[in-house]
């Protein structure tokens, strides 16, 4: 072990260690879920230093990960006796062109970062995660949704070109024009093909003013029909839901006592325009049959923009997870989870949101959607839970993702995920070839981020590396 820091020092000009203290701090990620030791944290002051240690990774068949804030949620940033590559220190903004729309950062620069630099000229990004203390490779490499992503697709989409460190070790810009390949394969990736180093990224001027609703339903087909009309008609800039559990009593029916709960739901729709005085209520509310209007809120766009969620400690789990499902299947599946949830999680504390997608406007190949229909609902389930709860409520939510894909549906891959080899499949359908073959072509020893995607078609000597250090994979209980 001694002997990989000695060799790295002598490589690179950034910092090397394997300290027990340093190496705690990367063996979890913000899942707080799986729990992996590395044996070497490298903190690169640069691509070079990034594409040194790869190239010694590869030679002495070492596993390299990437990491900046960590938030991964299912252990995709972990490292099991390899290299973790801690890449905060790589957090320069290094252009941004007004003009023409776009800013270029290093890849651990956060999303708060960027948005306190655009944000005085008038700009920001078009599509912004609920949480602006992540990085911007990091949602580069998963995908970065948000309420806008039903106009704008996801950040990936949102995405100019990018630097990335191949597993030979070479630094290439890959944009749609140049290395397309690889640029399409590194963006929600998951670092599976590459390491992302430096990302260039679309801007949007923003309107000075928003105007937001918050509509109560009773009855959850209106609210799907009213999120179809929005959707499909662009009446909103900003759109997402909440499940709301109203506790009625109890039955005693079974012997056991069970909570009977009526679900209603919040609907948060935004506008946004120059002036208070262009937007027109009735026309953004004609026509949709919600319950009750609850509150009507104008706020200048840069506070609207303001996460209005809070990070739980690290000594807490989030077995979170996220679902895409075809818009003619969302009902189904949503009832089902809502009866099914009370059963295993605390439903007054446990956070869930729907939101929609549009088919057209996701055109990155490895975040799958369902392919069979433009409108998508994601329904996401995002509890927070003592690590001693983990397992047990896991095994529920197991069931539920199986559910998902029975439904036509996929999963978003940041989150928690225990995919079989055929749910790997059902996940990629007629693509999981393609991302098979994409491995073997820029991963062919198998180096990058091991562990995560459980691959069958890469021959047995090039994949033996994978399997050994996914076995290595330890639960937190």
């Amino acid at each position: 072990m001694n002997g990989i820091v000695q060799d790295l020092k002598h490589l690179i000009a950034g910092e090397v260690s394997n300290a027990s203290e340093i190496l705690t701090e990367v063996s979890q990620d913000f899942g707080g879920i799986f729990q992996k030791s590395p044996q070497v944290v490298v903190t690169p002051q640069n691509a070079n230093d990034i594409a040194q240690t790869v190239k010694y990774a590869a030679q002495k068949e070492l596993v390299v990960s990437s990491r900046a804030a960590g938030h991964s949620l299912g252990g995709q940033s972990l490292n099991q006796d390899g290299i973790v590559l801690n890449m905060r220190n790589l957090d320069k903004i290094r252009d941004i062109q007004k003009d023409q729309l776009w800013f270029k950062a290093d890849t651990g620069t956060s999303w708060n970062q960027v948005i306190d630099a655009c944000i005085p000229d008038g700009l920001v990004p078009p599509v912004l995660t609920n949480y602006f203390g992540v990085s911007v490779g990091g949602t580069h490499s998963a995908g970065g949704i948000g309420a806008a992503s039903f106009r704008y697709g996801n950040q990936a989409d949102n995405c100019l070109g990018v630097e990335v460190v191949t597993a030979e070790g070479d630094i290439l810009w890959c944009s749609p024009e140049e290395n397309s390949e690889l640029f399409n394969h590194v963006l929600c990736g998951y670092g599976q093909f590459g390491i992302i180093t430096q990302v260039q990224h679309k801007l949007k001027v923003y309107p000075s003013q928003t105007r937001t609703y918050l509509l109560f339903y009773d009855n959850l087909d209106a609210l799907l029909d009213d999120k179809r009309v929005l959707v499909t008609e662009q009446r909103v800039d900003h759109l997402v839901s909440f499940p709301v559990p109203c506790l009625q009593g109890v039955s005693r029916a079974t012997g056991i006592m069970q909570p009977l709960i009526q679900w209603f739901y919040t609907l948060r729709i935004t506008v946004e325009a120059n002036s208070l005085e262009a937007i027109d209520d009735k026309e953004i509310l004609t026509g949709l049959n919600f319950y009750r209007h609850i509150h009507t809120e104008d706020l200048g766009f840069a506070q609207f923009i303001e996460p209005m969620i809070q990070v739980d400690s690290k000594d807490i789990a989030h077995p979170w997870m996220d679902v895409f499902l075809p818009a003619s299947s969302a009902k189904n599946y949503i009832e089902t989870a809502l009866k099914q949830l009370p059963a295993f999680l605390d439903i007054s504390k446990a956070q869930m949101g729907c939101f929609c997608l549009v088919n057209r406007n996701n055109t990155m190949p490895m975040f799958r959607l369902p392919q069979e229909e433009e409108l998508i609902i994601g329904f996401g389930i995002y509890p927070s839970i003592p690590k001693s709860q983990v397992q047990p409520i896991l095994a529920e939510l197991k069931k539920l993702s199986n559910l998902s894909l029975e439904m036509g549906g996929k999963r978003y891959l940041t989150c928690w995920i225990d995919f079989t080899i055929q749910q790997w499949q059902s996940q990629f359908g007629d693509y999981w070839p393609k991302v098979n073959q994409m491995k073997r072509k820029y991963d062919p020893k198998g180096i990058f981020n091991s562990g995560f995607f459980d691959y069958e078609q890469i021959a047995p000597q090039e994949n033996q590396l994978v399997e050994n250090v996914a076995t290595k994979s330890a639960i937190a209980v």
